[in-house]
């Protein structure tokens, strides 16, 4: 999705100046750091529209034949929210600059066989530093000018080492290079510390999203709205439909959040409700009685709890449980699945996922059958469900440590259903790239939600806890399944995601021993 027409010009134009080393006519956009910088970082608060205009960028510059790699985080996809896949990725992207590259990756990749793994300093000297300089040494080649996008870092799983990467960033200010780097995120304290403590603020120039003046702000929203709207009024026959007075409101409504006016538009647009009039009146219902005075997503909140309510309006006694546990999975799991697939983990039955989320195509993408996974539109809705101060509903509200808990006991039911040769080879002594069909045999044999449970349930349970059923699961799954789990790992080329998994499984299991030692000597002394 890129800007609609209209909007952000006065953010985009700063990026593009930047990118051409060229002086803005006039600073409209207050800005902070280097001006020269090799790096642009866009920091903003969730729903101010960072991806949409990272997107917008590398749109424009792919059809200049000026973006040369890209690389956009996603919490929800593990290859996407993987710190170890940036640098390779971009690396794998830059292979097509020019042949002297490829082959000096290639050349990196034979020499350090761990470099998929390693750290992201070292990725970033071999994989992309090296072949650069190797390319430079070439006369007879120009280089190009060279725009590297980093979408939502901040999205990364390991929040803890998002500012190795940008650590290994600060080698770039010591090499001439024609590459540079857009990156968004949100201003969390471990991307803010990660850009002053490495000192890549002096190569970089910074601007803060949420704060450009409120005018140019709420200018984009009306003209984002006035478009969407229009096009609805034109596909209902309505006539001098919304009123400029809802127009207003809903833009003062939105704080400067896109992710509102979105959210507004989508509900409004609902193609199962087919009654956008309808759909706004509830948009307006308790109108001013919300106030971004405490908090900017308050308006955002009462949005997200009213398409809520308008999808599941007479909830019973015994479906919130149901419910909370399919919106927590959808939050939570860290690769998206298909409607289907939730159900196969999730042990309930055919099209229940479907059923409960029909009504929320406003804030979630939920696919037809053989359409594709399911997915939030935007991750301030999982963090709305998971935060009990900003979803006040408790039939909505998702306990994060209780809703990993249950997911690492489905995981674990799965994998009671492994057997010894799951794709059917026949011979345990080939090697994986000796059976010529093997995607097919994997697409065939082991099912998305079997491979969803293999690669995380050491995950899930991390973030749960391990008691109870859960604790006996995990010892039937390492008396009975431990040698067939290594071996679709093997199959999927997950090895090294197994040793990980195994190290944390191993690490949690000690730690509740030790916590529950503990509690056994206080309770011992105490009765003595």
């Amino acid at each position: 999705m890129t800007c609609a027409d209209g909007t952000r010009t006065e953010i985009l134009d700063t990026i593009y100046r930047w990118f051409k080393a060229e002086p803005l006519q006039a600073e409209v956009l207050q800005t902070k750091g280097n001006p020269q910088g090799q790096i642009f970082w866009l920091d903003g608060v969730a729903g101010t529209g960072k991806s949409t205009i990272a997107q917008t960028v590398a749109d424009h510059y792919h059809k200049t034949g000026e973006l040369r790699a890209s690389f956009f985080c996603a919490r929800d996809d593990a290859d996407c929210s993987n710190i170890s896949m940036i640098f390779p990725t971009i690396a794998y992207q830059l292979c097509s600059l020019h042949p002297l590259f490829q082959e000096c990756v290639s050349e990196s990749m034979r020499q350090h066989a761990d470099l998929q793994s390693a750290f992201p300093s070292m990725q970033l000297q071999n994989l992309i530093l090296e072949p650069l300089q190797a390319v430079r040494r070439d006369q007879e080649f120009k280089f190009p000018p060279c725009l590297i996008v980093i979408d939502a870092l901040d999205e990364c799983k390991d929040e803890s080492t998002t500012s190795t990467i940008l650590s290994a960033l600060t080698v770039l200010a010591s090499y001439p290079s024609p590459l540079r780097f857009l990156i968004t995120s949100r201003p969390v304290p471990n991307v803010q510390l990660g850009f002053r403590i490495t000192g890549l603020m002096k190569n970089t120039k910074a601007l803060v999203l949420h704060s450009i003046p409120q005018d140019i702000s709420q200018r984009d929203i009306r003209v984002y709205l006035e478009g969407r709207l229009s096009r609805i009024a034109q596909s209902y026959e309505l006539q001098s439909w919304p009123s400029s007075d809802v127009l207003v409101h809903l833009v003062e409504q939105s704080c400067e959040l896109f992710i509102f006016a979105a959210t507004v538009v989508n509900f409004i647009e609902d193609q199962h409700a087919s009654n956008p009039a309808r759909q706004l009146k509830i948009v307006l219902s308790g109108a001013g009685m919300t106030s971004a005075e405490t908090s900017p997503y308050l308006p955002l909140d009462e949005l997200y709890l009213k398409v809520l309510h308008e999808a599941f309006p007479k909830i019973g006694e015994r479906q919130p449980a149901g419910l909370r546990e399919v919106l927590g999975a959808v939050a939570l799991i860290f690769d998206p699945l298909s409607p289907e697939c939730l159900e196969a983990l999730l042990d309930v039955d055919q099209s229940t996922v479907r059923s409960l989320l029909r009504r929320l195509h406003s804030i979630a993408i939920v696919p037809d059958v053989g359409g594709g996974a399911v997915q939030l539109l935007h991750p301030s809705f999982r963090e709305f469900l998971i935060d009990i101060e900003r979803c006040r509903d408790v039939n909505f509200t998702v306990d994060v440590r209780l809703q990993h808990t249950v997911l690492a006991k489905h995981c674990l039911r799965v994998l009671k259903s492994l057997s010894p040769d799951m794709c059917k080879i026949g011979n345990a002594s080939l090697y994986n790239q000796e059976v010529v069909d093997l995607p097919d045999r994997i697409a065939a044999h082991i099912p998305a939600h079997f491979q969803y449970a293999c690669r995380h349930w050491a995950s899930h349970l991390m973030h749960g806890e391990i008691q109870g059923v859960v604790l006996d699961l995990l010892l039937e799954f390492c008396s009975t399944q431990f040698l067939n789990w290594l071996e679709v790992m093997s199959l999927l080329g997950e090895l090294g995601s197994a040793i990980t998994a195994l190290q944390s499984a191993h690490r949690i299991v000690k730690v509740r021993d030790l916590y529950s030692s503990g509690r056994s000597d206080n309770n011992d002394g105490g009765s003595e």
